[in-house]
């Protein structure tokens, strides 16, 4: 297992430039008699500056196609889809000066007046994303994926996820269905090319079901891979309406879920081999259905064709999770002392030259921490302070001083760790409920699993973590302790009673794919 141990690098990229040799060909130029002579085409291009600001856009010189539009508007005598066109020109020089309010107006004015407005859907949706506008970017967007699906197809699926929770935010739930519809008639698959569209199409599957639209939501169901997803679809009550369906395709059997998705990210990845998201979520995919082997083969295979000392660059922390997969897979295969040789020398990284180093910290205090090494982990924790972590971070060390204070004796050291965790529990829920295990505290750890459960927000998660996981290639004794304390909550009345309001219970044992995923 050596060679999967070796942190070298981010992969290299080799870009290809094709500069044109060939200079611009003069009018004749010849030599003759050893006399240079000059010869004019009179069939040769003119050079002259357009006057038609149409011509001018199209070429993308967008000042002078702006300076002729305003000529042509104030003129006053052009006919109205030009007159549109020409308030699009305007709109978009302002844009790209950053005249954002000028360009506003101007482009209100363009769709106002367009006969075929997508274009200036486009740029005011562009504008409306980067003011947090989130009602106008949604708004524009839809039309776009309406009028333009290949204007709306390459939109960043964060972008999209933004304005979704933004305007849902805002009360705008009728807007983002229609939204969500306009995209999955414009067939969105996400972009770029290894993103995953699961969750939004996830979510318009239970605005289907809300609306009685069962076939729809039904048909969407194909398109939703990711077995969190699906397992959490088939708890949810929130998908009631669609438990018939989901059961007869998966029932009760976890592999249908796992392979399902297996099959899935082997199809995807035969045109984005390069992908390093998707190498990971491949990964966790194998973990998942019990291949930590071939888990373990492909995150070495990544690590070992890797430039020396390039994490930091640019890329590197799709490259840092592929190392935190491989660990974890590592220690499935019960090669622990590989594993944490890997995270350890990751954790020893300066966070200020890699950025998102954090996430690997806490997970190398993590493990050390679910290994019994309670020292070991106190000490690595405050690692992940130095680089930019946030207050959900800053929780999950917290926790990890609980947990490791508590096991150490230390029990005053563990209530003072626990404080924040208790006054604000819903930051992250995770870690305070661990924490509270790590205390055997039975009846506050049943309160804190109902907050989760009575909270839209946390809900999935916390009957994702309801569900009995597939422990039998689980050997730690600490990580066996806190399943057992975890386990008398699933039995606890509150928590049954707040279960069974907002979800129910299944027979679905799905290996976790992290330690203490509760």
């Amino acid at each position: 297992m050596n060679k999967f141990v070796r942190i070298i690098g981010f992969l290299g990229l080799l870009f290809w430039f094709s500069i044109g040799a060939g200079e611009a060909q003069e009018a004749g130029e010849q030599e003759q008699n050893g006399q240079d002579q000059e010869q004019t085409n009179p069939d040769a291009p003119q050079t002259a500056e357009t006057t038609d600001f149409v011509e001018a856009y199209a070429a993308g010189k967008f000042d002078l196609a702006a300076r002729l539009a305003q000529q042509g508007i104030d003129g006053g005598d052009l006919p109205r889809d030009r007159r549109g066109r020409a308030y699009l020109a305007v709109g978009k020089a302002h844009v790209l000066a950053n005249r954002f309010d000028h360009a506003r107006e101007a482009l209100d004015q363009a769709l106002a007046l367009l006969d075929a407005p997508a274009e200036a859907h486009y740029e005011r949706f562009k504008l409306a994303y980067m003011d947090r506008d989130w009602v106008t970017a949604a708004r524009d967007l839809k039309a776009l994926a309406e009028q333009r699906p290949d204007l709306a197809r390459p939109v960043h699926l964060s972008a999209v996820q933004a304005i979704q929770y933004g305007a849902l935010g805002m009360g705008e739930d009728a807007l983002v269905f229609d939204l969500l519809i306009a995209l999955r008639n414009a067939r969105y698959s996400g972009a770029p090319n290894d993103a995953r569209p699961d969750r939004l199409y996830r979510d318009l599957v239970q605005m289907l079901g809300e609306r009685g639209r069962l076939f729809e939501a039904e048909a969407l169901i194909d398109l939703i891979h990711d077995v969190d997803l699906m397992a959490g679809m088939m708890v949810d009550r929130r998908f009631a309406p669609l438990w018939r369906v989901l059961d007869t395709k998966f029932g009760t059997s976890a592999s249908s879920l796992t392979i399902r998705e297996l099959e899935f990210i082997n199809r995807t990845r035969q045109n984005n081999r390069s992908s390093l998201g998707m190498v990971r979520q491949h990964m966790k995919d194998l973990r998942r259905h019990g291949l930590p082997q071939q888990a373990a083969q492909l995150g070495g295979a990544v690590m070992n064709s890797v430039e020396s000392g390039a994490i930091g660059q640019v890329g590197g922390s799709d490259l840092l999770w592929v190392a935190n997969e491989l660990a974890y897979a590592l220690l499935d295969m019960e090669e622990v002392d590989a594993a944490i040789s890997l995270l350890g020398q990751l954790a020893g990284l300066d966070p200020k030259q890699v950025p998102g180093l954090v996430n690997q910290q806490i997970n190398y205090a993590g493990i050390l921490m679910g290994l019994g090494r309670f020292e070991s982990a106190l000490n690595a924790a405050p690692l992940a302070e130095m680089g930019a972590v946030s207050r959900y971070g800053q929780f999950f060390i917290r926790q990890i001083a609980v947990c490791s204070y508590e096991a150490l004796g230390e029990h005053e050291k563990a209530l003072a760790a626990l404080g924040p965790l208790q006054d604000q529990p819903l930051i992250n829920p995770r870690a305070t409920q661990i924490a509270l295990l790590c205390l055997d505290r039975t009846d506050e750890g049943a309160d804190q699993l109902v907050r989760r459960l009575e909270n839209e927000r946390t809900r999935e998660d916390a009957l994702l973590a309801l569900l009995k996981p597939d422990l039998s290639f689980v050997q730690e004794p600490f990580f066996l302790v806190l399943q057992d304390r975890f386990d008398a909550l699933r039995k606890n009345p509150k928590v049954i009673s707040a279960r069974d309001k907002v979800g129910r219970d299944l027979s679905l044992s799905l290996r976790p794919i992290y330690w203490a995923a509760f």
